[in-house]
């Protein structure tokens, strides 16, 4: 076991809720955000008398996607939006609305009709905007009514350019602990999961390793393939092919198992590290707020069975996705404490809200 400082073990259990609530004006009143997410439900619940008196759907849903076409989420959403029209029968018509770190398309959304043919889907940035920026043009608390979270990743993966002589994570540990503020680590960008992930990795493992953030994911990881920058924190999906011919090398994978497009890295609790377990990304669906409860039970389960198809799970499987399927009772939740463990790493990492 490595030599981890015991206020870092466990560090989620550790970290306190009440922190978000006292910084009101940086964060996001994270500790009251579960009744008012459950009081919009039941708002949604009570609107809903079985439906629409005509037939739902009767024209098309559209699907915002707030980023640019071809890019993870984007993939995701047409691949899952083929099987939720089979299934509705009707068409889903995707608007990718990108900008401001998907806060364009997001608001589109918050100020759409809730009638059930507008929904969102959208990664993690949806709880990190919330406390990345002191003023947003929505409240996500308020002005969404959640379906389910699709996936979520296995991971980040620490990788290493070839030229880094560790060939393990204790070996990289005990090289950047003698070599303080001599490496570098890129990211997609300040705030983005990958700079968070290597901040909480500064904490836990004691070392000072400097942070160069560019803009988006295939720049950063880039950087390190071409020796520019000593490692990185990327996507399973994103490294997979990088780390098989040797470009970069893999050390270590954040989040709870293995994954099995990258059976050979080990996660960081494997290695003594403890804290990393809720480093990972995910996606989910939403509805405006005040949509009616048995549309967004509707959706829920089309999504659901759709993920559970073979030939869709089979496409999620290779972008290194596990599927998930919640309830939007669960996602509610499953939000919430997201947000709390993103105020906590934005802390963690000393970034203040913009």
């Amino acid at each position: 076991m490595l030599n981890v400082p015991p206020a870092f073990i466990n560090a989620d259990q550790r970290w306190s809720v009440s922190m978000a609530a006292k910084r009101r004006n940086t964060y996001w009143c994270v500790a009251l955000a579960a009744p008012l997410l459950l009081a919009g439900l039941s708002t949604a619940f009570a609107q809903s008398t079985g439906g629409d008196k005509d037939k739902w759907p009767s024209r098309p849903i559209r699907m915002v996607i707030p980023f640019t076409a071809g890019g993870p989420i984007d993939v995701v959403g047409r691949q899952l939006g083929q099987k939720m029209a089979e299934a509705l029968n009707t068409t889903i018509v995707y608007d990718n609305r990108a900008g401001a770190n998907g806060i364009i398309g997001i608001d589109a959304v918050a100020k759409a009709p809730p009638d059930g043919y507008t929904m969102l889907i959208t990664t993690g940035s949806f709880a990190a905007n919330s406390v990345l920026y002191k003023k947003l043009p929505h409240d996500p608390l308020k002005d969404f009514a959640p379906i389910t979270q699709i996936y979520r990743t296995y991971g980040n993966v620490l990788v290493v350019n070839p030229d880094v002589p560790a060939k393990s994570l204790k070996e990289l540990i005990t090289l950047a602990q003698a070599k303080p503020e001599k490496m570098s680590f890129s990211s997609a960008g300040y705030g983005n999961l990958n700079h968070l992930n290597g901040e909480l990795f500064n904490s836990l493992a004691q070392t000072k390793i400097l942070h160069v953030p560019y803009k988006g994911a295939g720049p950063a990881f880039n950087e390190v393939v071409a020796k520019q920058i000593d490692m990185t924190f990327a996507s399973t999906a994103g490294s997979a092919a990088g780390i098989k011919d040797g470009r970069v090398r893999a050390l270590a994978i954040s989040g709870t198992q293995r994954a099995p497009i990258l059976p050979d890295v080990p996660t960081y609790a494997e290695q003594g590290i403890q804290g990393m377990e809720k480093v990972y990304g995910w996606g989910g669906l939403w509805f405006p707020a005040g949509t009616p409860q048995d549309k967004v039970d509707r959706i829920q389960q089309v999504v659901q069975q759709a993920i559970q198809q073979p030939d869709l799970k089979v496409q999620l499987d290779r972008l290194g996705l596990i599927t998930v399927g919640s309830s939007s009772m669960e996602f509610s939740k499953f939000v919430v404490d997201d947000m709390v463990f993103q105020a906590q790493l934005f802390k963690l990492a000393n970034i203040q809200p913009q």
